[in-house]
């Protein structure tokens, strides 16, 4: 029987969720996305296949935030009874205007699956600190105490830079470092580059290139976990997403 969303984290977000506006003043934003992949950090969480996505989050005044993300994923352990085939991820946050063209974020993310992964239960939490330059950089560094429920640290680093070619599109580039040996078999490194075009307030797609490769081998740390993905290599992929 796949395991329902059902643990504390996450009901006390719906909750908070349901309640909020009733709290206080609060901006509601939602989205529905379709993608050819859900790459993530170096490698496919829909094993090289399209994915669904959904979020929707609020902004309070004081900086506050909070949201869900949920995700089709698919990480090709058919041979496995009880395989995962959702990602729900509840996530809470502050921002703060360091100075006039610099913001800082803090959310703590809780990566929560219907099911499990090659076999094993792996849900986890995952920390994020993020500095962004007006609109053009943003720096990231994310940490997990326990990824995928391994029992090891992870992390990953990241930094995006955009660029405005008109109103309505905007070109992105992305480099990463995904350190994730002890829990993956693997670390990465992945980079994106790639074009955002708004047709309307609500509608945008994205047209990209990904490519990632691996930095360190299983060889070097065995692991008895199975899953233990490729690193995507050079892809093209397309999104389309519609908001509110």
């Amino acid at each position: 029987m796949e395991k329902p969303f059902n643990n504390l984290a996450s009901l006390l977000l719906f909750l908070l969720l349901s309640f909020s506006t009733a709290i206080c003043h609060a901006e509601l934003n939602a989205s529905l996305t379709g993608t050819t992949d859900y790459f993530w950090r170096g490698y496919s969480k829909s094993d090289k296949k399209p994915s669904i996505q959904a979020n929707i989050d609020y902004e309070f005044k004081t900086g506050f935030y909070l949201g869900s993300f949920l995700s089709s994923v698919n990480f090709a352990d058919h041979s496995f009874e009880n395989r995962s085939k959702l990602e729900f991820r509840p996530y809470v946050g502050y921002a703060y205007r360091i100075a006039r063209d610099w913001r800082f974020n803090v959310e703590w993310n809780r990566y929560i699956y219907n099911g499990n992964i090659f076999g094993r239960q792996a849900d986890y939490n995952e920390f994020y600190f993020v500095t962004h330059f007006r609109d053009l950089l943003t720096l990231g560094l994310a940490f997990s105490e326990n990824g995928y429920n391994q029992k090891h640290m992870s992390f990953s680093y990241e930094m995006t830079g955009r660029y405005p070619i008109t109103d309505s599109i905007e070109f992105s580039s992305t480099f990463g470092y995904n350190k994730q040996k002890k829990n993956l078999h693997y670390d990465y490194v992945y980079w994106t580059s790639g074009f955002t075009m708004h047709f309307s307030r609500n509608i945008g797609i994205d047209l990209r290139y990904y490519g990632s490769t691996h930095t360190a081998s299983k060889e070097l740390k065995p692991l008895d976990w199975q899953f233990e993905p490729d690193a995507v290599g050079n892809r093209i992929l397309f999104s389309i997403t519609f908001g509110i």
